[in-house]
């Protein structure tokens, strides 16, 4: 079919056997403002609806060739996304006549004999319909590429900077072109990966109005160094902050860390997070424990995350309720016990989201999908980023890289904070000073290393300084997720104690050199005699890791006095 085009006035076709009642009509249309063209049989009136796309078709019953039904019935069949008015003009007043033309695809009937006043009424009406059909698609075609255009930015902007594609599954079907969930993945300075599974209410472009801001606090935080419970809190607040009080956004949020075999876990309102084992097994479920995101100004008191440990050939498994909800043709739902059986195969085949994705869609058989479907599956081993140690860690000796006796008031900037009591509790320091050096020094990847030394020191004193937290507990099966809660119970009524940070950058002549040091005021922590009971394996190990062994490794120079209670290190960037 040739393709419309724009034009200022208006065509009519008018198909009838007779010369004389073409002549009438078109004149009566001219008067209309119409320009007619016109046909003698039903055929050739197809053919000129075809060629002249006409707003309004004038169709005889009885004609040669073709009768009027049948061309009506093709005219009709070419014009689907049009309204097309057509009107039957006759001289048969019979009610089948009436039945069959409306059959046909008649949008109305005249019968003769008419006045000229009422044909140019009726013609006026018929229109009417037809130009508010016209404003109909119009408005259906610009929410169209709105949606098209917002599911591009979803899919091209927000999804597609996710982190670890080719290791993390990640599976979404949307109900309508574009999705309410979101899925995103990002790693942690540490190494650590963060996933965020989230549905906001409904399905639609309506539904995605938070997905930009979410996906950039997520990010950005995670990249940052705060942690999971601190980025939770921030996007609740943005969210409820944002969005219409009917929006809100059920979300699971995972922080998978392979050095300390933990999950860390968040659930609001999305169906049970998984750990599966390598056999298929269940190891753990996590249930929602919180409200959607966004409908409540602050997380419930005492909103905590779940800790669960898990082993490198586990995964996690988070999905939206899109997958237990769907229905089959005989109003079956999908379900828990199906879901859990599919991902238990899964498993085997190394591909649990495609395994339960197919076994939803092979449970549904083509029922229509009435709420977004999504998946993530995620493999608890090998996030362990790789640390390069200081590039700047040789010029000791080199004539140009040496360091540079400067006096203590010869740093270019300086940087202190000084933590005391509940605010301790409270505030991460840490995200802080390196949102700072950036601002000063500029980003790169030379900052790494420097988060990494200043988490692990800032973290030592705070745990084993002003928490008391005895470290022998990491080295229980479970011991993680222990010392994880007792630094939470001992961080809810800590009152006092003090952590005192100072930052200080030197310029050297071909690098330059940041010395950390923090002073806590608990009892201190034994560095050489930690360092003399850790075995040569140990030490061996600890290059790949975490660990105050680490910053040794990553640090030109690492100090403790004071009964181990202050540090000192000194990191040199290239």
């Amino acid at each position: 079919m040739s393709v419309p085009q724009e034009r200022h006035y208006k065509l009519a076709l008018v198909v009838d056997d007779s010369v004389m009642q073409c002549k009438v009509l078109s004149v009566l249309l001219k008067e209309e403002g119409y320009r007619v063209f016109t046909a003698n049989d039903g055929a050739r009136g197809v053919d000129m609806y075809n060629k002249y796309q006409p707003d309004l078709v004038l169709m005889d019953i009885n004609m040669p060739i073709m009768n009027g039904y049948e061309a009506a019935r093709q005219i009709k069949s070419l014009s689907k996304n049009t309204l097309a008015p057509l009107i039957f003009i006759t001289s048969m007043d019979t009610d089948q006549a009436f039945i069959e033309s409306i059959e046909a695809g008649g949008d109305g009937i005249l019968v003769r004999p008419f006045s000229p006043e009422v044909f140019k009424a009726k013609i006026k009406s018929i229109q009417r319909i037809s130009d508010l059909y016209a404003q109909v698609k119009s408005l259906q075609q610009a929410q169209q590429q709105d949606a098209e255009l917002a599911e591009q930015l979803m899919s091209g902007v927000i999804e597609s900077r996710n982190f670890a594609l080719d290791r993390i599954e990640i599976v979404k079907k949307p109900a309508e072109l574009f999705s309410g969930d979101i899925q995103l993945t990002a790693q942690c300075p540490n190494g650590d990966v963060n996933v965020l599974l989230g549905d906001f209410t409904g399905h639609g472009l309506r539904s995605s109005i938070g997905a930009i801001p979410l996906a950039e606090t997520f990010r950005v935080m995670t990249k940052k160094g705060f942690s999971l419970f601190e980025i939770i809190v921030q996007i609740n607040n943005q969210l409820y902050d944002l969005l219409p009080s009917d929006l809100f956004l059920a979300a699971s949020f995972v922080s998978i860390s392979s050095i300390d075999a933990t999950a860390y876990v968040f659930n609001a309102g999305l169906p049970d997070t998984y750990v599966y084992d390598e056999q298929g097994n269940i190891k753990h479920k996590i249930v929602s424990t919180h409200p959607p995101l966004g409908v409540i100004q602050s997380l419930l008191p005492g909103s905590k995350l779940d800790v669960v440990t898990v082993a490198p050939t586990d995964s996690v498994v988070l999905l939206s309720d899109g997958i237990i909800e769907a229905g089959n043709p005989q109003g079956e739902m999908y379900g828990i016990e199906r879901f859990e059986q599919a991902a238990q195969r899964g498993v085997a085949k190394n591909r649990i989201a495609d395994t339960v994705i197919s076994d939803v869609s092979d449970f549904c058989q083509g029922a229509l999908q009435e709420d977004d479907i999504s998946l993530i599956s995620v493999p608890c081993d090998q996030w362990i980023k790789t640390v390069a140690l200081s590039p700047a860690a040789t010029p000791k000796n080199a004539p140009f890289g040496s360091f540079v006796d400067v006096p203590e008031c010869g740093a270019l900037w300086q940087w202190d904070i000084i933590l005391s009591g509940e605010t301790l509790a409270k505030v991460n320091p840490v995200p802080i000073a390196m949102s700072f050096i950036q601002e000063v020094e500029g980003g790169g990847e030379q900052w790494q290393n420097l988060f990494t030394i200043l988490t692990e020191l800032f973290v030592n004193a705070l745990d084993h300084g002003v928490l008391g937290l005895d470290s022998a507990l990491k080295q229980e099966a479970e011991g993680f997720a222990l010392y994880f809660h007792e630094r939470e119970k001992k961080l809810k009524a800590l009152t006092c104690g003090k952590v005192e940070i100072s930052l200080r950058y030197y310029q050297l002549s071909q690098c330059g050199r940041m010395d950390i040091s923090i002073k806590d005021s608990g009892q201190g922590f034994d560095y050489q005699s930690y360092v003399e009971k850790s075995s040569a394996q140990q030490l061996e190990n600890a290059l790949s890791g975490r660990g105050i062994l680490l910053v040794r490794q990553l640090c030109e120079q690492l100090s403790y006095r004071d009964g181990g209670s202050a540090v000192t290190a000194s990191y040199l960037i290239a």
